[in-house]
């Protein structure tokens, strides 16, 4: 299981890294934006087509990580309040449930890009670039999160106390299955 884990781990912290460096070139030409605009009175369209299909890019680059860091949005109190047995049941309905919705995602995400390919949709804004370009991402990061639900449903079905095992990974700075 470790070895499965730290197979999907290595491509999610790169994936995630991607994803910061695009909060970073986002500030930067969102700044170049603003000062353009309000100095020079030029207008950069182009910036705002960027924010936004960096924001689609960043969530779906960056969410395998935080998944299998345990750092996504949950109820503590909840999860806490309950006994070991139910919360490795529960774990692993989510983490199946998880992977289901992920799976569909890529799927039908899959095929629409497949289409965009084959039928050459266009990009109605600035570029005229293929739609396929901005939006491969989805069906990508969702088979990413896919494999990361995996890992968690391993954890929860392998693990004795899976929720201390998740609370150790989550600490654990840049590698959240530990070791090096």
């Amino acid at each position: 299981m470790r070895g499965f884990a730290r197979l999907v781990e290595r491509p999610a912290r790169w994936l995630a890294w991607l994803s910061a460096l695009l909060i970073l070139a986002m500030s930067f030409w969102i700044t170049y934006d603003v000062v353009t605009r309000n100095l020079f009175g030029w207008a950069s369209p182009w910036a705002f087509d960027l924010s936004e299909y960096s924001l689609v890019w960043m969530t779906f680059l960056a969410a395998p990580w935080i998944l299998l860091r345990d750092g996504h949005v949950r109820v503590e109190i909840l999860v806490d309040s309950m006994g070991p047995g139910t919360q490795r049941a529960v774990g692993a309905v989510v983490s199946v449930l998880g992977l289901i919705v992920c799976v569909i995602l890529a799927w039908r995400t899959g095929i629409a890009a497949v289409e965009y390919a084959q039928n050459d949709v266009r990009m109605g804004r600035i570029w005229n670039v293929p739609r396929i370009y901005p939006y491969v991402v989805v069906p990508l990061g969702s088979a990413a999160l896919a494999l990361a639900f995996v890992v968690r449903l391993l954890t929860y079905i392998g693990e004795r106390d899976p929720e201390a095992v998740l609370r150790a990974r989550g600490g654990q700075g840049d590698n959240p299955l530990g070791g090096t």
